[in-house]
Formats: structure tokens, C-alpha cells, sequence
């Protein structure tokens, strides 16, 4: 109906006809911000936020986040912890000889070296 009127000037409609038209531009565009919105909404589903299995998600997938709260400890040893190590003795009771057979590159043999 809008577009009959399209061709008249605004300015020769009587007001009825002017209010009606703003009624139907104004249904037109809640219509359209409903749309809008809808899509938007749409656009904002990924498998985290939604029943979506995780192939849908695409090239852009959200980074993992861990539900773990972060440590309050530095990484490695903490400080005042005494180390415990293997100490190295002078008269070992055995010992192991592990050789090497072949070279693990080109599988010649090593025995005879």
C-alpha cells in the first residue's frame, strides 16, 4: 500500500492518509527489529551457549576455559622444600651397560665399533 503512494507528494495527502502511513512504517520496522534480533540472537550461538554439537562452531570456536580456579602456588618447587636427589656413590653395587646396536637414523650396525 505503500508504494501506491510512493509516486504522490507527502505533502498533498490529507492527515488520515499520513497517519496511516506512519502506522504502517512503524509495523514495518517493529517487524523488522524482531527479525533482526532473532538473527542476531542466532548469530550469537555456539555449542557452549547452546544445544549446538561443537562441528557446527566453525573456524571461529570460542578458546577453552577451565573451570579450575588458577593456583596460588608458583609452578616447580615450592619455597622451604628440601629436594630429594639420587646421590651419586663411588663403589656402585651393579652396573648396567645399555648399548646401542644400530644407529637409530640409518639402521647400520653398531656392534662392531
Amino acid at each position: 500500500m505503500i508504494e501506491q503512494r510512493d509516486e504522490m507528494k507527502l505533502g498533498e495527502l490529507d492527515q488520515g492518509s499520513l497517519i496511516s502511513i506512519i502506522l504502517e512504517l512503524r509495523e514495518v520496522v517493529r517487524v523488522q527489529a524482531a527479525e533482526i534480533q532473532f538473527l542476531k540472537d542466532q548469530l550469537a550461538k555456539n555449542s557452549q551457549n547452546s544445544g549446538k554439537p561443537p562441528s557446527s562452531d566453525g573456524l571461529k570456536k570460542p578458546a577453552p576455559k577451565s573451570l579450575r580456579e588458577r593456583g596460588k602456588r608458583s609452578k616447580g618447587g615450592q619455597k622451604g622444600h628440601s629436594g630429594h636427589t639420587l646421590e651419586r656413590v663411588a663403589e656402585p653395587d651393579k652396573i648396567e651397560y645399555h648399548r646401542v646396536e644400530a644407529c637409530p637414523h640409518c639402521q647400520q650396525d653398531l656392534r662392531g665399533v
